[in-house]
């Protein structure tokens, strides 16, 4: 009898522990300088009509929240949005800097008892001069080769043209 009292406990505290089941999301999420990306943070219905966060820090307990889906849903530019029909709230960072890099969890706020979250790290890399494409391609002489380049939306009305030579 005491055996099950034990696990009825632990199981209690540890269905409490933020990350453990309730709310998901990605680990590991990687953007450059300057762009944005847009997370996904999954819930189970029973937290369809509770009020969602983001907030920043490595430790659950004492993270900055951002935003809050009770709130005015965009601050600079972080913004949150959820779709309960779904189970999902998304929260999108604009203007990416290198100093966004960090800890952030998707949070539900759960009254009188602990919030539920998951956690994730974001990682903003350098940013790329707004064109990139392959460093090496390999062809046979004679044929055809076709030579991606990828660029920022930004220059979609802008001229392009290719040039031989070295950089």
């Amino acid at each position: 009898m005491a055996s099950l009292h034990l696990f009825i406990l632990l199981s209690f505290i540890f269905s409490r522990v933020p990350g453990n089941g309730c709310v998901r999301t990605s680990k590991n999420i990687s953007q450059p300088r300057g762009g944005s990306v847009t997370i996904p943070c999954h819930y189970d219905y029973i937290y369809i009509h509770h009020v969602k966060y983001w907030c920043k820090g490595y430790m659950w307990s004492s993270c900055s929240t951002m935003v809050r889906t009770d709130t005015p849903q965009w601050k600079g530019d972080v913004s949150i949005a959820d779709d309960p029909d779904q189970r999902v709230f998304y929260v999108t960072m604009r203007n990416l800097k290198e100093e966004d890099s960090g800890w952030y969890w998707c949070g539900v706020e759960i009254n009188g008892a602990v919030d539920d979250g998951a956690s994730l790290y974001l990682t903003v890399t350098p940013a790329y001069l707004g064109v990139k494409t392959e460093s090496w391609i390999s062809a046979l002489r004679g044929e055809s080769v076709t030579i991606p380049c990828v660029y920022e939306m930004r220059y979609k009305h802008h001229v392009k043209y290719w040039c031989k030579g070295f950089r």
